[in-house]
Parts: structure tokens; C-alpha cells; sequence
């Protein structure tokens, strides 16, 4: 799924949220505005304006978590983009219905067509809300053919970009293009966490902290002499795990058992105290990009992502370890199960930071964190194959890092879901400006009755107040 399908989704959530509201914004069949010869009818309107309400509101609450935004005053009050919120929310419904044209006109002059299947995707999505929503929306001024319009028009933006940024397509992409890309900015890693602090959790002091890393120095030795084996270093990292698990769990008992308490019983017995111990496992994160299409910032046909961005949200996504168990039978035909792991189970695929402009460096979470981060794509990649200790400031880490190239198969990372993945990170800003180019050519007629009637701030946002 690239994201305008993606997109999609999330529009369609924002304005059944407004529209859930059960006021009447408005009704009939007035057109809000002409671009290039095109009328937008009031539904397409008034739902990509209730859409920038929506994204407004949110951007401000992120913004500003004490902000109150369901007071409408309050709201009106603000400015994004240095124009009012009432402006700002007229300038982005206009842009979604410019952008809306824009792909209807390409796609036709492109004669393409959506897939049986995304045409089915289409109508049941429409069919699943409608059932529980049509009647607010219609209350709303938006019938369920416009928002059949517009949900299609994000499958129509979708096939329009792979026309150009597709492989083999319009702009001249290949697949190395994209495996090059794909190498570029992810780290294929494994990595082991020593925390620094203590069976109760609470902080080391020096002299731990000191234990401690000898005691990770010496796991590093035991991983690293045998470099040149993966097979064995992976092994060794395993045993390093388990051992390190063990000890996690015997402080936590002794700090458990160390504050624990007798008690006596009604006839002034002792009870024997009892202890709880809280098996903690260090972290060992596996993650496998078959899921990493969620991983690109929806922007074109949905609300823009507040400004934090995270490692983790552009990593792939985490997998559990994976054991599949096989009957098979022995040569005396009795039955026999064996199990098998997923071979890189304990792997990790770290993706490169990418912020939106004028993005705090407090706001960016790394994964693990950010030293590991800066290792990883820093000499971590000219050290393949070796182990090394990464200093934080609550925990040791022991990295490794192999070479990505080595799992871009179809049967591994390099599968078709990834492929589309990387397509839409790698050329979607080509694309928007692309969009933009079209956009900024149109002829836009607005019925400025029409759209003063359709205010967004005319919607009562407490989904209490609604009318049977």
C-alpha cells in the first residue's frame, strides 16, 4: 500500500469523525468552486474542508497539549502559517480540491484505470461506514457519492505516481535504483542491552556502573574471538543473551528478597515472608521489513504527520522470533517434530532518521537510541562482522553490524511489499512537486458564497450534542 492509499484511510477517519458530529453544515447541490472547467460540488468541498479542520486542530494540540481545541473560539484564535486558523483551514480545502482536479484530469489523459480489485476495495470501504454514518453525513451536506470521489481519487493519485516513479516507468526508474536506495539508508544490526541499574531499577552508582562494563567488555571478548564465524558469533551473542537474562533475574530475587518482610498470623505465628522477583529480559529487539510499507509519511490526499519523527517509525517493523514446528517421521515410521527458527530472528533493520524542516533534535526518538544510532551508520558500517561497545547513558550496548546486502532476496528483505515501499520514500517528494506543478497552472473560479457557507467552524465538534 503506498500512502495515498494510505491516505485514504485516514481522511476518510477524519471526516467521519467530524460528520459524526450531526450537525447540518449544509445540503443541495451548489458548487463550491470551478477549477480548469471543473465544478466541485458542495459534498467534496465541505468533506476536505472538515478534513483541514480536523488536521488544523490536531497540529495545533500537538503543538500545544494544553491548548483547548474544542473551544471553536479558542481555535479561531490561533494562526498556522502565519495566516489565521479560518484561512488556513480555506487554503488547504482549496489545495485538496485542486489536487483532487489535478489527478482526475491526469489520470484520464494518462487513460489509466484502477484494478478490479481496488475498485472492490473502493465500495466496501464506502459500504462498510455508510451503513453506520450515511445518514449523519448526508445531515452534513456530503453524500455518499462524494465520498466514494474522493476516496477513488486516492487510488487514482496512487497509480498516477507509479505511471512516473514506478519501475520501468515514466521518470526512468529501475529496481537497482531502488536497491540502492534501500542500502542506503537502513543497517542491518543486531544488538544486546546492558542496563545500568540495579535489581530494584534504580540508577548504578560509579563503582556498578564500573562492574558493569567489565562485565560487557568481557562478553565482547568471548563474541569477538571468534570473528570470522557468523554462525558461531551468533551463537556466542545468544549465549551472551541467556546469560545475561539469568543474571538480570537472580539481582531482581535478591533485591525482592532483601526488602521482604515477616508477618504473623493471628495467634502471632510467624509466616514465612514471602518475595516477589521480576524476571526482567534485556531488550533484544528482531524486526523484519515486510511490514515497513506503513513507514511513509502520508501527505498527498490526508493530513501531514505531526513534526516528531522516530527511528522506530522509519525502521521496519518488529517481528517476534519465529519457530515453525514440522511432524516428519523416522525410519521406523514413528512421528518426529522438529522446529525451526527464523534465521535472523534476532536481527534488526534501523532506518536512517528523515524530520520534517524546522523538526527539534528533542523530538526525534532514535532506535535504540541515538549512540547506538550514530554507530550504526557511522563505523558500524565499515566494520562489518565485528562487535564493539556503545556507551549510553542508562545502558551498555554490545553492536554488530553485517551487510545488508547480503539478505536482498525476494524471499527476504527485498520482497515486492518493500519494493513499493521504497518507491513511494524515495520519489514522493518528486511527485508532490510534480502535483504542485500542476496545481500552480490551474484556473480556479471560487463560489465564495458557498464556501462562507460551508464553514468549517459552523460543525458542533461534541459528538454529545448529536441529534437522533
Amino acid at each position: 500500500m503506498f500512502k495515498w492509499k494510505k491516505a485514504a484511510a485516514a481522511l476518510a477517519a477524519a471526516a467521519m469523525t467530524v460528520a459524526g458530529a450531526g450537525c447540518t453544515v449544509g445540503s443541495g447541490s451548489a458548487y463550491a468552486m470551478t477549477i480548469d472547467g471543473e465544478q466541485i460540488n458542495a459534498g467534496i468541498y465541505i468533506y476536505y474542508s472538515y478534513a483541514s479542520y480536523m488536521e488544523l486542530t490536531q497540529t495545533l494540540q500537538s503543538q500545544n497539549s494544553e491548548l483547548d481545541v474544542k473551544d471553536d473560539n479558542v481555535v479561531k484564535e490561533q494562526k498556522m502559517d502565519g495566516v489565521s486558523s479560518e484561512e488556513w483551514i480555506k487554503n488547504k480545502a482549496l489545495e485538496y480540491c485542486q489536487r483532487y482536479v489535478a489527478i482526475e484530469k491526469k489520470f484520464d489523459e494518462l487513460d489509466l484505470s484502477l484494478t478490479e480489485e481496488e475498485s472492490k476495495d473502493v465500495e466496501s470501504t464506502i459500504d462498510s461506514f455508510w451503513d453506520t454514518n450515511g445518514e449523519i453525513y448526508e445531515k452534513n451536506g456530503i453524500s455518499k457519492n462524494s465520498v466514494k470521489s474522493v476516496l477513488e481519487n486516492t487510488y487514482m493519485t496512487n497509480e498516477v505516481f507509479l505511471y512516473y516513479y514506478g519501475v520501468d516507468g515514466e521518470e526512468g526508474t529501475t529496481e537497482d535504483d531502488l536497491k540502492q536506495y534501500y542500502e542506503e539508508n537502513n543497517a542491518r544490526v543486531r544488538y544486546i542491552k546492558f542496563d545500568l541499574t540495579d535489581g530494584n531499577g534504580e540508577a548504578l552508582d560509579d563503582a556498578g556502573k564500573k562492574e558493569m562494563k567489565a562485565k560487557v567488555e568481557d562478553y565482547l571478548g568471548e563474541i569477538n574471538a571468534l570473528k570470522g564465524d557468523e554462525d558461531a558469533m551468533e551463537d556466542e551473542m545468544d549465549n551472551v543473551q541467556s546469560d545475561y537474562n539469568a543474571y538480570v533475574t537472580s539481582i531482581s530475587e535478591e533485591a525482592a528478597a532483601a526488602t521482604a518482610t515477616s508477618a504473623t498470623d493471628a495467634d502471632g505465628n510467624e509466616i514465612a515472608a514471602t518475595t516477589e522477583a521480576t524476571t526482567v529480559a534485556a531488550e533484544t529487539t528482531t524486526e523484519t521489513t515486510a511490514a515497513a510499507e506503513e513507514s511513509a509519511a502520508t501527505e498527498t490526499a490526508g493530513a501531514e504527520e505531526a513534526a516528531e519523527t522516530t527511528a522506530a517509525e522509519e525502521s521496519a517493523s518488529e517481528e517476534t522470533t519465529t519457530t515453525e514446528a514440522a511432524v516428519e517421521t523416522d525410519e521406523n515410521g514413528s512421528e518426529v517434530t522438529t522446529t525451526t527458527t527464523a534465521p535472523y530472528a534476532n536481527e534488526q533493520i534501523i532506518a536512517k532518521v528523515t524530520t520534517k524542516e524546522n523538526t527539534k533534535e528533542e523530538d526525534v526518538t532514535y532506535n535504540p537510541c541515538k549512540n547506538v544510532y550514530d554507530y550504526v551508520f557511522g563505523d558500524g558500517q565499515k566494520n562489518y562482522g565485528v562487535a564493539t561497545v556503545v556507551e549510553d547513558d542508562t545502558a551498555y550496548y554490545i553492536v554488530m553490524c553485517r551487510d545488508i546486502k547480503e539478505r536482498m532476496t525476494e524471499d527476504d528483505l527485498w520482497t515486492e511489499t518493500q519494493q513499493n515501499t521504497v518507491i513511494s520514500q524515495a520519489y514522493s517528494d518528486a511527485f508532490e512537486d510534480m502535483l504542485d506543478g500542476w496545481t500552480g497552472e490551474q484556473k480556479v473560479e471560487k463560489n465564495d458564497s458557498a464556501i462562507k457557507k460551508y464553514d468549517a467552524f459552523k460543525i458542533d465538534m461534541d459528538s454529545s450534542s448529536q441529534s437522533a
